[in-house]
């Protein structure tokens, strides 16, 4: 499966020291260079920096249509686009985005798109983690925002 993952997910498995979920749930996913600048070079000194810099089970694929990245950052910032463009040049199964611009864009170009609490989901689904509540409660302590619909929907699709 080729899965390709926005900068909001790392941050979020990061600050909650869970990075693992992904290589557990996925093996390997793919970023392209410049989430690894904003999570590595921008972001140094900042939640998983360190730890997303040396994740060998991370590969960083740089984009190599710049039109179709220049055309995406009309209506999404040039790491989003990069996503978008990154996933049509490797025939990306899914992407993992949060933001909802980036999300919608996705859908209509034909993605199947997964937050990081849908990767909760998954993760429990697997039996790589008993529970999703502890980890969304984790994320809010560590301001990653998320709305209280989302979680009251993704705690009821868990059983919790």
């Amino acid at each position: 499966m080729i899965v390709v993952c926005d900068s909001t997910i790392l941050i979020g498995l990061a600050k909650i020291g869970r990075l693992d979920l992904l290589r557990e749930v996925f093996s390997k996913i793919f970023v392209p260079e410049e989430i690894f600048r904003e999570l590595v070079e921008k972001g140094a000194g900042k939640a998983g920096s360190k730890s997303i810099k040396n994740t060998p089970w991370i590969e960083i694929i740089p984009v190599k249509d710049k039109t179709q990245v220049d055309l995406l950052m009309i209506s999404l910032d040039k790491g989003e686009a990069e996503v978008l463009a990154l996933a049509k040049q490797l025939g990306a199964d899914l992407i993992l985005v949060d933001e909802e611009k980036a999300r919608k864009s996705a859908v209509i170009a034909g993605y199947d798109v997964m937050g990081l609490l849908g990767l909760f989901i998954l993760a429990k689904t697997f039996g790589f983690i008993d529970q999703i509540r502890p980890l969304i409660a984790e994320l809010i302590r560590n301001k990653f925002r998320v709305s209280d619909r989302v979680v009251s929907e993704i705690l009821k699709r868990a059983g919790e």
